[in-house]
């Protein structure tokens, strides 16, 4: 076959375009994984804050129930 119609450098084209897109996906797949932990962390933190925040008006009517007999 003769390569007048071009289709040999439309398939090395193709192919090198495919790759590019490959390449490009996996990194993307990478950084949806380093958000995911990031996030999960994030949630981890905000809860233990919370618990603390919600600790520290407990204690504080404790504490003045305790004073106030």
């Amino acid at each position: 076959m003769s390569d007048s119609d071009g289709w040999d450098e439309w398939r090395r084209y193709v192919l090198k375009e495919l790759e590019r897109l490959n390449d490009n996906y996996s990194k993307l797949n990478d950084v949806s994984v380093n958000m995911r932990s990031e996030i999960a962390a994030l949630k981890v933190r905000a809860g233990v804050w919370g618990a603390i925040g919600g600790a520290i008006p407990v204690a504080a009517g404790i504490l003045w129930q305790l004073v106030a007999r």
